[in-house]
């Protein structure tokens, strides 16, 4: 029996999958100090959906006075996020977290609508140039790729995919 999550598309699936299980390889290897979460974590930020999206931004950790701040932020829920440099807090009930993951990646699609896909990015972009911020389009093999405001090289998919921080994710079976 095969089970799907019928809100992404197999696509989608597989390329999160793909980067779940690279970065177990890399947990094993660099041991526990490699945390990795996929699509159910949420990720608090500062400021909420309007049309000034310079507002939006990831929450520096040292700025938090208490877990009722936490639990009140607004939050989003990237497809794939390492924390692995950069340090987090999860409020009490561990149902969000706070601060700057060093690469959060996100898989589009056509139906993310262009709201979505600004809002993201404006609040990954503030995060003080400690984020590295990943976007792959399911239609093509370019990765468009970021350091907070500032655009990198884009990559590709049919090479190996690597971090600033030297994080390897081989997606190459996935290329199109």
């Amino acid at each position: 029996m095969t089970v799907y999550n019928m809100a992404n598309t197999e696509r989608h699936i597989e390329l999160v999958g793909a980067l779940c299980t690279q970065g177990n390889i890399i947990k094993t290897k660099e041991g526990s100090s490699v945390k990795i979460y996929q699509e159910s974590a949420a990720l608090v930020h500062y400021g909420s959906r309007t049309s000034c999206t310079d507002e939006l931004s990831l929450v520096d950790i040292s700025t938090l006075d208490n877990d009722k701040i936490l639990s009140n932020l607004n939050y989003v829920q990237p497809d794939f996020m390492v924390f692995q440099k950069n340090s987090y807090i999860w409020n009490k009930q561990r149902t969000r977290i706070a601060g700057f993951p060093d690469l959060i990646v996100e898989i589009w699609s056509e139906s993310d609508s262009g709201m979505d896909k600004g809002l993201k990015f404006s609040i990954y972009s503030n995060s003080q140039g400690k984020t590295e911020h990943w976007y792959i389009s399911q239609d093509t093999n370019v990765v468009e790729c970021y350091l907070g405001k500032n655009r990198l090289e884009d990559k590709n998919l049919s090479e190996p995919l690597i971090t600033l921080n030297m994080l390897k994710f081989d997606l190459s079976h996935l290329a199109l």
